[in-house]
């Protein structure tokens, strides 16, 4: 899969984008989501890798390991720094396991007295998992393009000012990085398909998937 390149597009920067599926709707002791891994390279699809994470568990980092390894990226974008309800990422012991930058975006501005309330609510290691996000670091704003919206950023292991281009890189389509776009829309495509099998055999290993060449 490939798409005209805009003109801010780096063609050798090898961006990987995270983004998770649905939470299935039927009840279960233990449930699993699906997490999406996919590497562009300029604005061009070259790997994607599906895992699966326990939905509010603690294995998130674990999985996105096992899903980067043995790719060669330049930086990791993911949609949120929780993924399958609050099962949260350590941006810091990502980027030092990958020892690639780490960069969290949003489309809105965090609303972190809301994840506070409900993660004292609903979780007894609430603080372990607060100190996850509050460590997470700045707040950042940028806008990638001068007809949307801003966008909201978090990162590790590099300067703001590299996120910034590497954001206005990907953003071929929209303000959204497109590895984060694309990762979403196969998320939530795929999900369907995958967390009933996911659920009755879990296996948090990645699986890899190349697109055919066109």
């Amino acid at each position: 899969m490939s798409r005209s390149p805009s003109r801010n597009t780096n063609p050798s920067l090898r961006i990987v984008g995270v983004d998770d599926g649905s939470i299935p709707a039927i009840r279960r002791a233990k449930q699993y989501a699906l997490l999406v891994a996919v590497l562009f390279q300029g604005s061009t699809i070259s790997d994607v890798r599906l895992g699966h994470i326990e939905v509010d568990g603690r294995d998130a980092n674990r999985v996105l390991n096992s899903l980067l390894k043995n790719l060669r990226f330049d930086v990791v974008m993911l949609s949120s720094i929780s993924f399958g309800g609050f099962n949260l990422v350590d941006i810091h012991q990502l980027s030092r396991s990958t020892r690639k930058p780490v960069v969290v975006i949003s489309k809105e501005r965090p609303d972190n007295p809301a994840v506070l309330r409900a993660l004292r609510k609903h979780f007894s290691d609430w603080e372990e998992r607060w100190h996850i996000i509050r460590n997470a670091g700045r707040l950042y704003e940028f806008k990638p393009l001068p007809q949307e919206s801003k966008l909201y950023f978090e990162l590790n292991g590099a300067a703001p000012s590299f996120a910034k281009k590497a954001i206005a890189s990907a953003a071929i389509i929209s303000r959204l990085p497109e590895p984060i776009r694309a990762a979403g829309i196969l998320a939530r495509g795929l999900s369907v398909l995958t967390t009933q099998n996911a659920e009755t055999n879990p296996n948090s290993d990645a699986r890899t998937t190349r697109p055919t060449p066109r």
